[in-house]
């Protein structure tokens, strides 16, 4: 079967990328082939596609023309076109209504993962109509949590009524984000031994990533343990002039930029936070409990399905457990144990294959 995966960028350190290239290999491990098609790629794989009008050329801008000859082609080449995010944000709608009408004129069957619908965030664009995000009964959609779902069927009876709805949570490689190497990327970061290394995977120009209140747990943290502490944050792009700005002047011994790997980069933290106050899942809270890291997260509202899957996520206001539990290893070894067994049985990706053979066989058979 040939599947093209639609996003308006790919290949970044993003949510909506890291998820996307796992459904592009969990459709390669079926046998298929994948092509990506995006707006903007931070990396390249051959066969990529490009298309125009999926992507502004400058931040804050709107996108260019659609090039519409390359979404027909693109739908008439394929079995199944698989749309993640790129039905759902407000950022290219003329392109999102694009692949849907294009779909339907060629009879593709179509597969849309929703990540972020413009109603759960500040849309990047005014919001006019009811277009986006696509909401065809023609199509199988994909929710990555029971909120967004409800949402959605209070919004468009219609899919619930037609079968239109499956909600499949966001997986983590279990296996894959233990046994990272901790002393040598503490050495590369240039973090001392005795120092404790909260880790803050979120982009800078988030709003929503609450980085000002992630500041404040490790200043809190620091004054708790009487230890030096860290704070570590993924992005190195510039932040924003505002809070932001303001609370990265005042983190304790601040740490910014990636590291290739996932397992090393949850090796060298002791602590990982995600204060924000939305997500549409929260993969680090899945990845830090497959690392067996303890992590603090909240208060959006999605961590409740997290938890309900048997997860102990402390919020902001339980540094003060968070703590004793950093000075007592052994005490924390049965939580995190505990936590690693939740995500091994419900958010493993070692069974994505199957998942997504599954929705493949719903999408075309609608």
């Amino acid at each position: 079967m040939r599947v093209c995966l639609v996003s308006h960028r790919l290949g970044g350190f993003d949510g909506v990328s890291i998820e996307a290239a796992k459904w592009a290999a969990g459709f390669r491990a079926l046998g298929h082939q994948v092509t990506r098609a995006a707006g903007h790629f931070v990396d390249r794989e051959p066969g990529d596609v490009e298309v125009t009008g999926m992507w502004a050329d400058r931040p804050g801008g709107d996108p260019p023309p659609v090039d519409h000859a390359t979404i027909r082609r693109l739908c008439a080449e394929h079995d199944l076109l698989v749309l993640d995010n790129a039905g759902s944000l407000w950022s290219a709608p003329d392109a999102s209504t694009a692949w849907e009408r294009h779909a339907l004129d060629t009879g593709t069957p179509v597969l849309l993962r929703h990540h972020d619908p413009a109603w759960q965030g500040t849309p990047l664009r005014v919001v006019h109509g009811d277009a986006v995000p696509l909401h065809h009964p023609a199509h199988l959609h994909v929710l990555i949590n029971e909120r967004t779902a409800g949402e959605f069927a209070a919004r468009w009876p219609e899919l619930r009524r037609t079968g239109a709805l499956r909600v499949v949570h966001n997986r983590v490689h279990v296996d894959r984000l233990t046994g990272g190497d901790r002393d040598r990327t503490r050495t590369r970061l240039g973090v001392a031994p005795d120092e404790v290394l909260v880790l803050h995977p979120a982009r800078a120009e988030g709003a929503n990533k609450n980085i000002p209140g992630a500041v404040r747990i490790a200043a809190e943290l620091r004054e708790r343990l009487g230890r030096p502490v860290r704070y570590w944050l993924t992005d190195d792009a510039p932040a924003p002039a505002g809070p932001v700005a303001e609370a990265l002047a005042t983190a304790p011994a601040p740490l910014r930029g990636h590291v290739a790997e996932q397992a090393d980069m949850y090796a060298a933290a002791d602590l990982v936070l995600l204060p924000s106050t939305w997500e549409g899942w929260g993969l680090p809270v899945a990845e830090a409990a497959a690392a067996r890291r303890l992590v603090v997260a909240g208060p959006y509202p999605v961590l409740d399905e997290l938890r309900a899957l048997g997860l102990h996520v402390p919020g902001p206001d339980a540094v003060g457990e968070v703590a004793a539990l950093l000075r007592d290893p052994d005490s924390a070894a049965e939580l995190l144990t505990a936590n690693h067994r939740a995500v091994r049985e419900h958010l493993d990706a070692a069974v994505l294959p199957a998942v997504l053979a599954e929705l493949a066989d719903l999408a075309r058979h609608r």
